[in-house]
């Protein structure tokens, strides 16, 4: 279409199709620069899904250690949410690059889209409630559940081992799962038996031990829906999530003038997700999936202070174009009746409006759009290759966008068009985003034709927020702490930014970006903040930094320090684990008094708690109180630690709890306590149902209390010790809905028995 001629020039442009890539054949309109590309080399490249599964598993040694890579990848990109869905389906690829969270049906059909890529097969299998996938390498099938978060290996496989299927787990049961796991009631997640996250030596943590069933499924129900498992066939796609990627693509295509800036944050209601009126976030809250996990866990921490729980990310689509030349025209699909005149566009003709036509587009569902035009008349939007046009309001046009991937803006105006700015909301998964890691990165910077550029270039930004963490992870190990929680680990206030800029002549491109770690600490993930390309005319500036940007240097108590590949955990050979020897050391602890939530205070008393709401004020909470000194308390090197509690007589009915509570504040004999300060309890120990033909134990029988993790803290002075409340914990899975009851003996001996390992100064 011949637009009419400005100073001498013919513009003539054609509006493009409305898909994220053009069709094939098809030329893109002048300026426009294709398939931009930023990778950093040690990230996932999710551009498709050959390339996520060809550089998760670079790595990997046979194929047992890629399956498991691809399974991390999956846990690092994806969290537990009901389906997104889309009409036709949602591709695996788009999936992955713009929601990252469905349920075991549709995690399952991206995992099998994945090992397609590898050639393997691909069977899914049902269970009562649950829909699983298998493996098919090395002449036989093999099970990794991404939704329960869940394998397990055979002894008698290729080289010694390989990861079982589920006919295997079924028919050895016992011996594949029970006698192999265990729960770290602790951290709540379990390990395999012979490779937990102990001391494998006096001076080595064995801290890189994967983890399973991390968000809150255990073993017995893992075994029993196993006993009900059956072949579904092999599809290609389940629950509306397909292996073809159709008509979706991941190219980012910017004109001048434009900028995508992908975050890992979200923005406040700027989600897409139909048929749901609550905000997609992982059901299970705390970051419980990820705290314990030395892989992708280590990727995901320094978000935990951020964010309750994994969720959404957003991206910024602008288009500001710069009005300095003439060459403004080309950030457009097309114009009419516009000329370029005194660093404006005017109407051509003066008496009829000038009209410009704009594509907005990324591989990122739109969640919300704005503008402004100063001058403008008139401003509208087609979601059908404009085909009709339907007229916005610019302030806020974001119902007529959501949930596409490209839009058509049309603006006319008869006033001259000095300034233009649109903004474009998108959602983008930022499990899936090409983040840094610490030590040496290397970025690839690509496009499909350089010279598309022209004489415009291409400025890419990223922007992070450098961490380190002061303790190691044999001392995060020594303390019982989880490994990825942000234990004694910081991110600068500061954001560091690094920018450069690229002609077509410099293209392709790579550039380092080092992540140092001061020295005497120890390395962490940087906290990705944004990832920004821009495609600017020569004379027009990149978009402001941050506020307080800044540089990257490395500074002379620097160091480049590297965490090793998050997706190889699990695959690895555990250490050999040898028993350590210890001593134990007790240390004695005080019997003060009865005390109940009404404030009576009392020598001896029969524990009880309220199990609901409804007992309230009829059952009468009550406490023992503890005091003493920890002055007999070793710094390190311990072990374990167990309150020795001697108990009288349990709860004729059923069994009961009785945990131990750590006090805020000192014991005061004598003087009630306010139960709302309470915190929770940081260990149980199993009381059992009393046994009828003894109506009290003679002498008390002792129950021991597992409080390791909270006396390690004590012990490297994190915590103070003010005395411990002895309390009954209503569980029903434990007391079958009882309100149980206990009786701590007054008079027999309390203690805290600690277990110090010997073979450390």
């Amino acid at each position: 279409m011949t637009i009419g001629q400005v100073s001498g020039t013919v513009v003539s442009t054609l509006v493009c199709a409305m898909a994220s890539a053009l069709p094939a054949g098809e030329t893109a309109p002048s300026g426009q620069v294709a398939r931009i590309k930023v990778q950093p080399d040690k990230a996932p490249d999710c551009t498709s899904l050959k390339s996520i599964a060809e550089t998760v598993t670079r790595d990997c040694q046979g194929n047992d250690a890629k399956a498991i890579a691809i399974y991390n990848f999956m846990q690092l990109s994806h969290y537990h949410r009901q389906y997104p869905s889309e009409q036709g389906g949602v591709p695996v690829l788009k999936e992955i690059t713009n929601y990252g969270w469905s349920l075991c049906g549709g995690l399952h059909s991206e995992q099998s889209a994945l090992w397609r890529q590898l050639g393997w097969g691909w069977r899914f299998v049902g269970w009562d409630g649950h829909t699983t996938v298998e493996a098919q390498y090395d002449g036989r099938w093999h099970y990794l559940d991404v939704f329960l978060k869940f394998y397990a290996w055979m002894p008698d496989g290729k080289g010694g081992r390989t990861i079982a299927g589920e006919d295997d787990l079924t028919a050895r049961s016992q011996e594949l799962i029970t006698d192999n796991f265990t729960l770290d009631k602790a951290r709540n997640v379990v390990y395999m038996n012979n490779n937990q996250f102990v001391m494998a030596s006096a001076t080595k943590a064995n801290w890189r031990a994967p983890t399973y069933l991390s968000c809150g499924d255990d073993l017995a129900g893992t075994i029993g829906g196993l006993k009900t498992h059956h072949g579904a066939g092999s599809p290609e796609g389940w629950a509306g999530i397909n292996h073809a990627d159709g008509d979706y693509t991941t190219d980012v295509n910017l004109a001048p003038g434009f900028a995508l800036t992908n975050t890992w944050d979200p923005l406040p209601d700027a989600w897409y997700w139909i048929g749901s009126n609550i905000a997609p976030a992982h059901t299970c809250g705390g970051h419980k999936d990820t705290r314990n996990d030395p892989g992708i866990g280590l990727i995901l921490e320094p978000y935990i202070n951020s964010k309750p729980s994994r969720c959404y990310g957003d991206g910024i689509l602008t288009f500001a174009p710069d009005f300095s030349s003439e060459a403004v025209l080309k950030a457009f699909v097309s114009a009419e009746n516009v000329k370029y005149a005194d660093k404006a566009l005017v109407p051509a003709e003066g008496d009829k409006p000038g009209v410009l036509v704009f594509r907005m587009a990324t591989p990122y569902d739109m969640t919300k759009a704005s503008g402004a035009a100063a001058g403008a008349e008139k401003v509208e939007v087609s979601n059908d290759n404009g085909k009709t046009f339907v007229a916005v309001d610019a302030r806020d046009f974001s119902a007529a966008v959501k949930g596409r991937l490209a839009a058509l803006v049309k603006v006319s105006f008869k006033q001259p068009l000095k300034e233009l700015k649109f903004e474009t909301v998108v959602q983008n998964n930022p499990g899936a985003l090409p983040y840094l890691s610490p030590g040496k990165n290397t970025v690839s910077v690509s496009v499909a034709d350089a010279q598309a550029l022209g004489n415009n270039k291409l400025v890419v930004t990223y922007a992070f927020r450098l961490g380190s963490r002061t303790k190691s992870f044999e001392q995060l190990c020594e303390q019982g702490k989880e490994v990825a929680k942000q234990h004694n680990a910081k991110w600068s206030a500061a954001i560091t930014c690094v920018q450069k800029t690229f002609t077509a002549k410099d293209l392709p491109a790579t550039f380092d970006i080092d992540c140092p770690t001061p020295k005497g600490e120890y390395p962490v993930y940087p906290r990705m903040v944004f990832l920004r390309r821009e495609v600017l005319a020569p004379e027009a500036s990149p978009m402001p930094l941050p506020e307080g940007a800044a540089e990257l240097k490395m500074g002379a108590n620097d160091e480049l320090l590297a965490l090793p590949n998050p997706f190889l955990v699990g695959s690895e050979e555990p250490p050999v684990i040898k028993p350590r020897p210890t001593k134990t050391v007790e240390i004695p602890l005080q019997y003060v008094q009865v005390v109940d939530v009404n404030g009576t205070v009392a020598e001896t008393g029969t524990l009880r708690w309220p199990k609901n709401a409804k007992e309230e004020g009829k059952v009468v909470a009550g406490i023992v109180l503890l005091s003493g000194e920890l002055k007999d308390l070793p710094a390190k090197n311990l072990a374990s630690a167990r309150l020795c509690v001697p108990v009288v007589r349990g709860h004729t009915s059923a069994p009961g709890q009785l945990g131990a509570v750590f006090l805020k504040a000192p014991v005061e004999k004598g003087a009630a306590v306010d139960f709302k300060t309470l915190p929770e309890a940081v260990g149980t120990a199993l009381i059992p149902k009393q046994p009828a033909d003894v109506p009290a134990y003679t002498p008390a029988k002792v129950f021991p209390i597992d409080v390791t993790k909270t006396i390690r803290a004590i012990a490297a002075g994190e915590s103070k010790f003010h005395g411990v409340a002895l309390r009954i914990v209503p569980n029903q899975s434990v007391d079958d809905g009882y309100t149980v009851r206990c009786d701590v003996s007054p008079t027999e001996k309390i203690s805290l028995q600690v277990d110090v390992y010997t073979d450390q100064d």
